[in-house]
């Protein structure tokens, strides 16, 4: 019984022997597959750790700020009368000689005005006696005009008001030449993330590298807009009075992401 019970012994431990040169072995393979690798994580994960440590992203934004050089007004007519024929045709009048006064007076081209309302609308009153009643209808037609003469949009404005456009909604300044202006701000939105990269890296005991990517987040123009209540308008009893609208500035941005290297 001892020779066999010492026997088995032998074997148990020649199998536990082999079982962990098995493992060994298996493992082995697995770390030069791998390429020396932990097995839980990818053979290209330092690598790209190490680039991105070795990167620093930032945000640049540069703004362009000029005179306007077009002016856009909206202004319109509107007439009530008993019944909406009426109406319609009231406004109708009243559009057509606001219409002469611009192409005629203020040398306004057609492709320069744009209907952008126009509506018929019942008008009621009520009291607890009748109740609702209809009274008339109103009549609107209103349009936005592309004037390029911006010292002289105030003038257009009681020019509007003297040929019958009961309707002076506001108006806007902006910019033809937005596309040349966002270059511009383009080209400073740039210097501006490279100062606040070499700020980073300075402040990191590093230096600043070359440009890794760069990507447009967006541009976007600013255009002032005057409501009617903002606009000194000339007093109906003073005809010699006119109308001033100051202008401003029209802003133009454009935001961009940078990625630089680091030495």
């Amino acid at each position: 019984m001892d020779k066999r019970n010492a026997a088995g012994g032998l074997m148990h431990k020649s199998k536990v022997l082999l079982l962990a040169a098995g493992i060994t072995a298996g493992s082995l393979m697995a770390w030069n597959a791998f390429g020396g690798q932990p097995l839980n994580k990818p053979a290209f994960a330092a690598g790209t750790e190490n680039a991105v440590m070795n990167t620093v992203a930032v945000t640049g934004t540069g703004k362009v700020s000029v005179a306007p050089d077009i002016a856009y007004v909206s202004a319109g007519v509107s007439v009530t009368a008993k019944t909406a024929k009426e109406a319609q045709a009231g406004a109708a009048k009243k559009y057509d000689a606001v219409r002469k006064a611009l192409t005629g007076t203020f040398g306004v081209a057609e492709k320069d005005l744009k209907t952008t309302n126009y509506s018929v609308q019942p008008q009621y009153r009520y009291t607890d006696k009748e109740g609702q009643v209809l009274t008339g209808y109103t009549a609107v037609q209103d349009i936005q005009i592309s004037y390029r003469n911006i010292d002289k949009t105030g003038d257009l404005v009681d020019g509007l008001a003297a040929a019958g456009a009961n309707r002076i909604n506001n108006i806007s300044f902006g910019t033809e030449k937005g596309d040349a202006y966002t270059q511009q701000a383009l080209q400073k939105a740039v210097e501006a993330a490279k100062v606040k990269a070499m700020t980073l890296a300075q402040a990191s005991g590093r230096t600043l590298g070359e440009v890794v990517s760069i990507s447009e987040n967006g541009a976007q123009v600013v255009q002032p807009v005057i409501e009617r209540a903002q606009m000194k308008m000339a007093a109906a009893s003073d005809s010699s009075a006119n109308t001033v609208v100051d202008a401003g500035e029209v802003d133009v941005t454009s935001d961009i992401t940078v990625l630089f290297s680091l030495k």
